[in-house]
């Protein structure tokens, strides 16, 4: 019937299927079975070539190279769907095969945006009817350690620790903002 190399394909298939299915995490794939499956697909294509393609082996043959079809896809959907599960959880699964990291990876980034304009959203419909309190100074938060620097008016600032917070003029507080160290706090009163 098959040979022991296109045996050993499909049933490794058919165990990852089951595992995908039954375990709540990623089963194992073996690094060589894209290997395997072209050689054994490779194998059938060959012997598809031969004179006798109407015989009972050769719709055998076609029979097993869709079951091996349906197979991957089936596996890799039911992954699919365990790696969007992860991707929610924001955990990371394990036993991912090297095309899915990228996907895992670009998936969270895709919900990590989707939830920040949720945010942005509910803030903003939030505070609609809120208004800005004008000041003279714009308050900061530092991400970063900041020494001690000389601003666009010649006055001395900082030096600053990460955490801190502080009142600094609008310019300086902006500069601060464009380079990634601090972020200025919008301070907002109800409209009256």
């Amino acid at each position: 019937m098959a040979d022991s190399s296109e045996k050993s394909a499909y049933d490794i298939l058919v165990d990852i299927w089951r595992r995908e299915r039954r375990e709540e995490g990623l089963a194992r794939i073996p690094d060589d079975l894209p290997d395997r499956l072209r050689e054994y697909l490779g194998g059938i294509r060959h012997y598809l070539r031969t004179p006798d393609k109407e015989s009972l082996s050769a719709e055998l043959k076609l029979a097993a190279a869709d079951a091996v079809t349906t197979l991957i896809r089936e596996i890799f959907e039911l992954r699919l769907n365990k790696l969007i599960k992860s991707a929610l959880r924001g955990s990371t699964p394990e036993n991912l095969f090297e095309f899915e990291k990228t996907i895992y990876l670009k998936l969270v980034s895709i919900l990590k945006e989707y939830r920040e304009s949720v945010k942005e959203l509910a803030t903003a419909a939030a505070y609609q009817s809120w208004e800005r309190i004008t000041s003279s100074c714009e308050v900061v938060h530092f991400l970063k350690d900041v020494p001690e620097f000389v601003g666009p008016n010649l006055e001395s600032y900082g030096p600053f620790k990460a955490g801190d917070i502080a009142s600094l003029p609008p310019e300086v507080a902006s500069n601060l903002e464009l380079a990634n160290l601090a972020r200025i706090i919008r301070v907002l009163q109800p409209r009256s």
